[in-house]
């Protein structure tokens, strides 16, 4: 059946409190992707700088991230289902704030892709844990918003790391010479790194000072589960995925198709608007920046409402219908936007390729802890996580990458890979999260 709120059971913490959880950990969330992204404007620079090309751009981005991100994210969801999430989160910052002021250190390729490695690793311990917590503040019908919201900080922290990194970068490229204490004499992408990862100090003492771990409770019916509950064998959670298998393909690679778009548009557009329009990396990170800041998290909430609207009518699907329907109407702006020739059109057509194209993250993995018992969350918001990100962040820019240096062969033609690419993936994704829907009705049907 549907969730339904049942007024007078819930027994878990005051919303008030709950939503204060969900703003730090959105906080936690704006502050990783500060780390993540920060890369995208400083593409030229480096390349530069390193001597390296586009495809191993597109390593940095993606694969050096996301695979770890990936690859870490199960074990640590395992973590997540079995011990204390608070500490876990904190540990993760710790890392990733580590190793992201390392980026600036690096003096070669080898040094870049180790660093933005642990970057990955560290950042893999929020989301899984952070899905979980969540779902175990607020009482059922009312789960997939907060989830949106958190999920939407992941936009804004992309939003704010073009934003701050545009002037950053404006700033440290004014100065004749940049040298910060300890670190000595950088260059403005070095010390951009270290300057972007300082936040990350604060970020952490403020979650482990104020943010208790909650109880674990169903999502489903508000039962707090025992220790000995939460602790599900693999072959448990394999059974529970195998039964459901169409609903998690969706999606795990549905969702994933999706999230791909995202991906690629974040590492190529800067450099399509550098290369063919002649801005600087200042001007695309104040553009590109207030539209993720506005239409990434616009949408991203946006999904979740839409979903917990049409949960609450009795929609079953709404979920999946709300990431389907959001993929198709972004489209065919998707395909508009690198062919035009006036630069301030095509920023004005990504809005609405930001806002429809984000909508998915709110609606589609919110499903995941709404529908799966508490002592399994965890590990299937890490297994998620994993294919997102090698589908996704790692699969994405390199796509992009590849028709650009093998297929157009010139980086100026960046804008014809992203003619292509996003449009083909939309449809791939759309289709995917279509064919698990009439399975979620009849999940509900039988749960």
């Amino acid at each position: 059946m549907p969730e339904r709120d049942v007024p007078g059971t819930w027994n878990g913490p005051k919303e008030s409190y709950s939503w204060y959880v969900v703003l730090v950990l959105c906080v936690c969330g704006m502050v990783a992707f500060i780390d993540r992204q920060i890369i995208n404007l400083l593409v030229e620079d480096i390349k530069a700088d390193l001597q390296i090309s586009d495809t191993e751009i597109s390593l940095l981005q993606g694969f050096a991230f996301a695979v770890f991100y990936a690859l870490a994210a199960v074990p640590l969801g395992r973590l997540a289902d079995t011990s204390s999430r608070r500490r876990l989160i904190t540990a993760g910052i710790v890392v990733w704030t580590a190793a992201a002021a390392a980026c600036g250190l690096a003096k070669n390729f080898w040094q870049l892709f180790i660093a933005r490695v642990f970057v990955g690793v560290g950042e893999a311990t929020l989301t899984p844990s952070g899905f979980s917590m969540i779902a175990d503040l607020f009482r059922p019908g009312r789960v997939s918003l907060p989830i949106a919201v958190f999920t939407a900080s992941s936009f804004v922290g992309s939003g704010v790391a073009l934003l701050v990194g545009g002037y950053v970068i404006a700033m440290l490229s004014r100065a004749e010479a940049i040298s910060l204490p300890i670190f000595g004499e950088l260059r403005t992408w070095e010390a951009a790194f270290i300057i972007c990862a300082l936040p990350g100090v604060l970020v952490a003492l403020w979650f482990f000072l104020t943010v208790r771990e909650p109880a674990r409770r169903s999502a489903m019916t508000e039962k707090t589960v025992t220790d000995a509950e939460s602790r599900p064998s693999l072959a448990e959670v394999w059974g529970f995925v195998q039964t459901n298998s169409r609903v998690f393909i969706a999606v795990f690679a549905g969702i994933s198709v999706l999230a791909a778009v995202q991906f690629c548009l974040g590492a190529w557009v800067p450099a399509h608007f550098i290369r063919n329009h002649g801005w600087t990396p200042s001007q695309v990170g104040y553009a590109y920046g207030l539209i993720f800041l506005i239409c990434g998290t616009g949408g991203a909430i946006s999904g979740g409402w839409i979903a917990d609207r049409l949960q609450r009518k009795g929609i079953k699907d709404g979920h999946l219908r709300t990431a389907m329907w959001a993929a198709l109407v972004a489209a065919p702006f998707v395909v508009v936007f690198p062919a035009v020739s006036d630069p301030q059109l095509a920023i004005a057509l990504l809005a609405p390729v930001v806002f429809f194209g984000t909508m998915p993250f709110g609606a589609g993995p919110a499903l995941i802890p709404v529908i799966c018992p508490p002592r399994m969350r965890g590990l299937l918001v890490a297994i998620y996580l994993l294919i997102a990100n090698l589908i996704g962040q790692a699969g994405g820019p390199l796509v992009v990458a590849l028709f650009t240096d093998w297929v157009f062969g010139s980086p100026e033609l960046v804008s014809r890979s992203l003619m292509i690419a996003p449009v083909a993936l939309l449809l791939l994704g759309a289709a995917l999260v279509a064919r698990g829907m009439a399975p979620l009705r009849r999940f509900y049907e039988t749960a």
